[in-house]
């Protein structure tokens, strides 16, 4: 997808914070597994009956808008700004508003990291306009995901569905706060499946695209199924001016599952890495002839890969692998690595103590070992 075209972009906040930014996310939410509340195996069924074919447009998706609606609540996110004739004193203001989706009657709701991600405030209004401060119970920046809770009584948690049954061509809706409208519905179809995009440091993995509307706010919101089931939360759009062109992307539910099962219990994330350190930023330097002749001195080595991750420090599973600083990862179980997104693409499935075949260049040799992947966190800044 060419940047100079469209641009995948945050829709979080509104105001100046809706503004038009690539290679961010939008949304917020997630949830977690020992709160959920789940239908028993229910699958994801297309919005059809056991009848006559009929239009589309006799489908009636009232009963799951009221369904899911309650479950979906707005979040305010307050910062401190400069104020002052000459900006020398701080107030704490409202920054932005994304959406959310409660997904325990105890009170933990699901949020985009980039919503609440060191705010200094986030108050919650639920769809009766009541409002809560909220704890941030962690957040997770690989997958835009975070949990936060309130000291609400009588919630009413979303059902969960699943996402591995999710079609092509299936009825959704999504629920959110497009531009500050609380509570808005829109309707559309899934576009596609595992779309993979290279948004920020780690990128969107696996999302579920769909053409239902959503806007700057929808950040974090739900998206379901045509009985009400959650099956993902919105994170991002695709766009050439910052609103809704009918392609946005949601986190597979499946995948906010794991991600707040693990922040809830932990309060962070649990990965399987490689135990290497690398900087995003050299990527795409191996193209450069230059960087790659300071490459080969450093490592004693010549025809440096033009493209792959250049290792910057090892932990115990690479060094154990014989991986060193100045190596260049190529390939991962055949699959090949061209910078920090493939190789999260690779190893997002991934558990800890897994093992993978890695293909790397070591002091101007290729060589292949097996590596035992260790357990990796994203550090969280909860709120106090």
């Amino acid at each position: 997808m060419r940047k100079n075209i469209v641009a995948i972009v945050m829709a979080t906040f509104v105001g100046v914070f809706g503004a038009l930014q690539a290679d961010h996310f939008m949304g917020q939410h997630s949830e977690s597994i020992p709160f959920l509340h789940s239908s028993s195996d229910a699958g994801i069924f297309n919005a059809s009956y056991n009848g006559p074919t009929l239009p589309a447009a006799t489908f009636d998706f009232t009963a799951a808008a009221k369904k899911v609606s309650p479950s979906v609540v707005s979040v305010d996110r307050y910062d401190d700004v400069p104020v002052g004739f000459f900006g020398d004193q701080v107030a704490r203001q409202e920054s932005g508003t994304g959406s959310g989706v409660i997904i325990s009657d105890s009170g933990y709701i699901v949020t985009n990291n980039h919503v609440v991600a060191d705010a200094k405030r986030v108050r919650v209004r639920l769809n009766d306009n009541s409002a809560y401060d909220a704890k941030v119970l962690g957040t997770d920046p690989r997958s835009d995901l975070a949990v936060i809770q309130i000291p609400a009584k009588n919630l009413q948690p979303a059902e969960i569905g699943t996402s591995k049954n999710v079609q092509v061509g299936q009825w959704v809706l999504a629920v959110g706060n497009p531009l500050g409208f609380d509570n808005t519905v829109s309707v559309g179809v899934v576009s596609s499946m595992k779309r993979n995009l290279p948004i920020g440091d780690q990128g969107m993995v696996d999302a579920i695209q769909t053409d239902a509307a959503i806007n700057p706010g929808n950040s974090g919101g739900a998206l379901c199924n045509s009985q009400g089931q959650l099956i993902g939360i919105n994170a991002a759009i695709a766009s050439g001016n910052g609103g809704s062109v009918g392609i946005g992307f949601a986190i597979p539910v499946d995948r906010v599952k794991e991600v707040v099962s693990d922040i809830v219990k932990y309060g962070y994330a649990k990965y399987a890495g490689l135990g290497i350190g690398h900087q995003v930023n050299y990527d795409q330097a191996l193209a450069d002839p230059d960087f790659r002749a300071q490459v080969a001195q450093q490592a004693n080595g010549q025809d440096v890969p033009e493209h792959g991750i250049l290792v910057m420090s090892t932990d115990n599973a690479a060094a154990q692998a014989g991986i060193r600083k100045f190596d260049v990862i190529e390939a991962v179980d055949g699959q090949a690595i061209q910078g920090s997104f493939d190789l999260n693409k690779v190893l997002i499935p991934k558990k800890p103590g897994d093992s993978v075949n890695v293909k790397f260049w070591h002091s101007g040799k290729e060589v292949t070992k097996s590596v035992v992947l260790e357990e990796i966190h994203e550090a969280t800044q909860p709120l106090p």
